[in-house]
C-alpha cells in the first residue's frame, strides 16, 4: 500500500518479493477480499484493499496503545488512583494536585471522594484508598502518615464589612461581632475558644459548622465573620468575601495518611511528591 510494488515492500521489509506476493494472496485468500488489481509489476489498490487498509492501520494504533498501556501498568500498577480527602481538600487543594498529575500522566483513572475525617481514617487502614487527605491527627492502625501543611487561619469577612479596612484581623476586633465558627469536629475548635476568651470575646457563636467552605458560604451572605483554614479561599468571589490574616495564629493542619505497604507503589510516590510539591507553593501565599 504505501511503496506501491511488491518488489518496493519486499525491500522495505527486508524478504523476498515472492514472499510478499504469496502472503498478499493468503491474505486476500482468507479474507475473501480483492485487496488489490495487478498490471504488469505494479499494484493498484482496490476499494476493498484500502478498506481493510485503513482497519488494519486503525488496529496497529491500537496495538501501539496497548504497548504504552503496558509501560504504565509495570510502571505504575493497574493505572487506577483511589483518592479520599475532607471536604476543605477536596473542594479545593486536591483537584489542583490532580490537575498537575494528569498534565505528567495523563492515561492515569483517578476517584476521588469527599468524606468525613473518621470515614478517611477507616479507608486508609482497610487499604479502601490509596490516598486520604486529612485535616485532623492520624490515629487510625495500619496507616503511614505525614504532615501536609501548617497554615494560620485566616478571618472571613463579608465584603463592604467595616473590618475589611483592617491589614490584620485581632481577636479583640471581634467583639459584638456575629461568628460563624468550626464545631468541635474540628481539631482548632478548642484553641479558637481560648484565643477569644483571652480577648474577651464572649458572644455564642452564631452559627457552628465541622466545614470551612460552608463558613466561607455563610459569610458571603453576610450572616457573619469567621476564622477558616486558608484553603478554603481558593476560587472564592472577592465581591461577596474578604479575607484577613488573624492574630493570634489558629493553626490548622493537614496529613496524608496512606495504607501501610510492603513494596512502593510507583502510581502514589508520584501522586505524593506532586502534592508536596504544589502544598508548598500555595503556603507561601499564607506564610510570607
Amino acid at each position: 500500500m504505501l511503496r506501491g510494488s511488491m518488489t518496493a515492500a519486499a525491500e522495505e521489509l527486508g524478504t523476498s518479493q515472492p514472499s510478499v506476493s504469496r502472503l498478499i494472496a493468503e491474505l486476500e485468500a482468507s479474507t475473501g477480499l480483492a485487496l488489490f488489481t495487478r498490471n504488469g509489476g505494479r499494484i493498484q489498490a482496490t476499494d476493498a484493499g484500502s478498506a481493510f487498509y485503513r482497519e488494519v492501520d486503525r488496529s496497529f494504533v491500537g496495538l501501539e496503545k496497548l504497548a504504552h498501556s503496558a509501560r504504565e501498568i509495570r510502571q505504575f500498577g493497574s493505572g487506577r488512583l483511589r483518592l479520599v480527602a475532607a471536604p476543605v481538600l477536596a473542594l479545593s487543594f486536591v483537584p489542583m494536585v490532580i490537575e498537575r498529575f494528569l498534565a505528567a500522566y495523563p492515561r492515569i483513572a483517578i476517584s476521588l471522594e469527599m468524606r468525613s475525617e473518621g470515614t478517611i481514617q477507616r479507608w486508609a487502614s482497610s487499604a479502601y484508598c490509596d490516598i486520604g487527605f486529612a485535616t485532623t491527627t492520624p490515629d487510625a492502625f495500619g496507616v503511614t502518615s505525614a504532615e501536609l501543611y501548617r497554615l494560620p487561619g485566616v478571618c472571613a469577612l463579608p465584603a463592604g464589612h467595616r473590618l475589611v479596612a483592617h491589614k490584620r484581623i485581632h481577636a479583640r476586633d471581634l467583639r459584638g461581632e456575629s461568628l460563624i465558627l468550626p464545631s468541635y469536629a474540628d481539631d482548632t475548635r478548642s484553641s479558637l475558644d481560648r484565643v477569644l476568651r483571652q480577648a474577651e470575646v464572649n458572644q455564642v457563636p452564631t452559627i457552628e459548622t465541622p466545614y470551612g467552605a460552608t463558613i466561607c458560604a455563610i459569610v458571603s451572605r453576610g450572616l457573619g465573620v469567621g476564622i477558616v483554614n486558608p484553603l478554603a479561599t481558593f476560587d472564592a468571589n472577592p465581591t461577596r468575601i474578604q479575607f484577613r490574616p488573624f492574630s493570634p495564629d489558629i493553626v490548622f493542619r493537614g496529613f496524608t495518611v496512606c495504607p501501610q505497604r510492603q513494596h512502593t507503589t510507583p502510581i502514589v510516590d508520584s501522586f505524593l511528591e506532586i502534592a508536596n510539591d504544589t502544598m508548598a507553593l500555595e503556603a507561601k501565599r499564607w506564610t510570607t
